[in-house]
């Protein structure tokens, strides 16, 4: 048991990231031991390779507007483990963190003594989500998934819908090196009778319709053509006569907003069309070409699939502007493609380290490109060379872009 919440905290994120699993009888089997009903909620699952994040926070923004109560439950955090879990968008306090933990915590050891296994992380902290959103009480959870979908602990919930960002190249030695096998994974939310949206590309809509049907599921793909875009800064586009504006920048955030729009559509229709306007409008998730700085910002694309995105919101958002980026990943990712993408359209890119236990030395890989091993110093200098109209992007990784916004105005101030 623990009596301060740094170590709760600690000992939760040493437990196994990763068991090997053929299906969902130890989570369910724990689901069912906690005896958590959630019967009386509705309950919104999102999946894909990005922007499940973003989709997760419209959708509990445009809920939190029309009066419902919202449990939200996202992975990774960027600057604080608190962000994962939250009601009305509010991170969970640590106090009550803390007794979480602990209560898990002594779960474990006797789920370990019955079972014979212990829990995962991932599986720990799905449960304590639960264990969350049932003591106060939501009329709503938007759940995200961890990893894939098929064999997700987060997957132990019938849904009332579920829903499908994009699907990308990403996770390949745990889902497979084909966008079909990623997709299969990913589709695997899905459980005869429900109903799924989605604004996969067009690549993919024969693969999803072919396997929805086998299901038997339904399924509603949304396509941007449907929407004219009136403005890139701010971000404004219209569905028929329904003018939605965004806070959040990126042109990927017309797919994000739209899929959330046609999931409240769906599953809230009594919901107002203003209400739906003022909540996409009032919606902001950290991370997300977000600007820390006067012409700084930080966007956590973390795969070729995010770097095609930022690409075009760059080219979009800061037209006629010099692009310069600050780079950095973690060694599971595909770091020549994303430099070998960012380097086509950046006037200036500098590779960096920073402090994480699965970082790997960059510095081979970056032998065409400026480094420097310090973030903060390689932002000061790249600052005093910038003029007054170039913009900076610091990418790369989720990890890297927390590690910059948690210590940027001490360090940088």
């Amino acid at each position: 048991m623990f009596n301060h919440i740094h170590d709760a905290i600690h000992w939760i994120e040493v437990q196994v990231k990763f068991k090997v699993k053929t299906d969902l009888i130890r989570m369910r089997t724990a689901y069912q031991m906690l005896d958590i009903d959630l019967s009386d909620v509705k309950k919104i699952h999102v999946a894909g390779t990005n922007g499940k994040g973003s989709v997760s926070s419209y959708l509990s923004h445009v809920l939190l507007e029309a009066g419902y109560r919202v449990g939200t439950f996202t992975s990774p955090y960027l600057v604080r483990f608190n962000e994962r879990i939250r009601y009305q968008m509010k991170e969970i306090p640590d106090d009550v963190l803390l007794e979480l933990v602990n209560r898990i915590y002594s779960f474990n050891l006797e789920f370990e003594k019955s079972y014979g296994e212990n829990l995962s992380f991932f599986e720990l902290l799905t449960l304590m989500s639960l264990l969350y959103f049932k003591q106060f009480g939501c009329d709503v959870i938007v759940m995200e998934v961890g990893l894939g979908g098929l064999l997700d602990a987060t997957n132990i919930l019938n849904y009332d819908l579920s829903l499908i960002v994009s699907i990308g190249m990403d996770h390949m030695k745990q889902l497979g090196n084909t966008l079909e096998s990623i997709a299969f994974n990913k589709l695997g939310i899905l459980k005869p009778g429900n109903h799924l949206i989605t604004t996969v590309s067009s690549d993919l809509h024969d693969y999803f319709k072919d396997y929805v049907k086998k299901v038997p599921a339904t399924i509603d793909i949304i396509t941007k053509d449907i929407v004219a875009v009136k403005s890139d800064l701010p971000l404004i586009y219209q569905i028929n006569d329904v003018k939605i504006e965004l806070s959040l920048l990126g042109s990927y955030q017309i797919d994000n907003s739209l899929l959330a729009y046609s999931a409240i559509r769906y599953l809230f229709p009594s919901i107002a069309t203003e209400t739906i306007q003022k909540g996409l409008k009032k919606t902001t998730w950290l991370g997300r070409m977000e600007e820390i700085d006067h012409h700084v910002y930080i966007d956590g694309a973390h795969n070729t699939h995010a770097i095609t995105a930022l690409i075009e919101t760059a080219k979009t958002t800061f037209k006629d502007q010099p692009i310069w980026v600050l780079f950095s990943a973690l060694g599971d990712k595909d770091i020549p493609g994303m430099l070998k993408m960012i380097s086509g359209f950046a006037e200036k890119v500098v590779v960096t380290s920073f402090h994480d236990p699965r970082f790997i030395d960059l510095k081979p890989i970056a032998i065409s490109y400026d480094y420097i091993e310090n973030p903060f110093n390689a932002i000061w200098k790249m600052r005093r060379h910038m003029s007054e109209n170039t913009i900076l992007i610091i990418t790369g990784s989720l990890h890297f872009i927390g590690y910059i916004k948690s210590n940027f105005k001490k360090t940088c101030d």
